[in-house]
């Protein structure tokens, strides 16, 4: 087992490496130089989203960051596949959410426009998708994950219906619903989660959801913000996961 120091040391992601060297440019490169302070001589892991690496700086300037591999790291475990199918909701809470679901281990995220979704999310949706795969770069960095969640185009609901595979859950606040935990199977390829907007679903899309196969499930008592909500359900898969290798 490796020492703390080792354990603790930052992850950056960068482009396939080029025999024993990798390079970042421009605003990454600015970043790492003007931002973090990072220095010839200081060891990082590299991720190019297929494997790991130990990476030493060579040389760090304002519009490239230049590395020496040392060795390839053993791949860590790979995380449950889930795609999580979000209502689009207020952005500043939405993009919260972007953050906290790739710490806890979000494969893909397909955000959907639905009855209750505020009005002019869904024009407005598409001109922050560079701003949101740089959330989930940044936040994939930060909990040191292999590779960066995908984040889809924003879709109208019914595009989605039919597109998941595997166990596919319906997150719902109303009462009598089993729970979450009651329904995950453990050798389950694919888990899906739709996730509602700030006013929950309409009755007329719960039916077509359910009419084609995805299951109502809760997550207890309380009726819980949408960007908790998908937080709670990626906390309970991913603990479920690692409690049935």
């Amino acid at each position: 087992m490796g020492s703390f120091k080792d354990m603790a040391r930052r992850l950056f992601y960068i482009p396939a490496p080029s025999g024993d060297h990798a390079e970042l440019h421009d605003e990454d490169a600015h970043h790492l130089t003007r931002v973090l302070r990072v220095e010839a001589g200081q060891l990082y892991e590299l991720s190019d989203q297929t494997s790991l690496y130990l990476g030493e700086i060579e040389s760090a300037h304002k519009n490239l960051v230049s590395f020496l591999i040392k060795e390839q790291l053993p791949t860590p475990p790979p995380l449950p596949n889930v795609t999580l199918y979000a209502s689009l909701f207020k952005f500043d809470h939405f993009e919260w959410m972007l953050e906290k679901v790739t710490e806890l281990g979000v494969c893909t995220i397909q955000p959907i426009v639905t009855e209750r979704s505020e009005r002019g999310l869904d024009m407005a949706a598409p001109k922050r998708m560079e701003r949101w795969r740089k959330i989930v770069t940044e936040s994939g960095q930060q909990s040191r994950r292999l590779r960066v969640p995908v984040i889809q185009q924003p879709v109208r609901l019914a595009q989605t219906l039919k597109d998941a595979t595997g166990l596919r859950l319906l997150l719902d606040e109303k009462k009598a619903l089993p729970s979450i935990l009651t329904l995950l199977e453990p050798n389950s390829s694919e888990t899906s989660l739709m996730l509602g907007p700030e006013g929950g679903w309409a009755d007329r899309e719960r039916e077509a959801i359910l009419a084609v196969g995805w299951k109502a499930c809760s997550l207890g008592h309380t009726v819980l913000r949408a960007e908790t909500a998908a937080c709670a359900a990626l906390a309970i898969v991913s603990a479920y996961s690692l409690n049935t290798l």
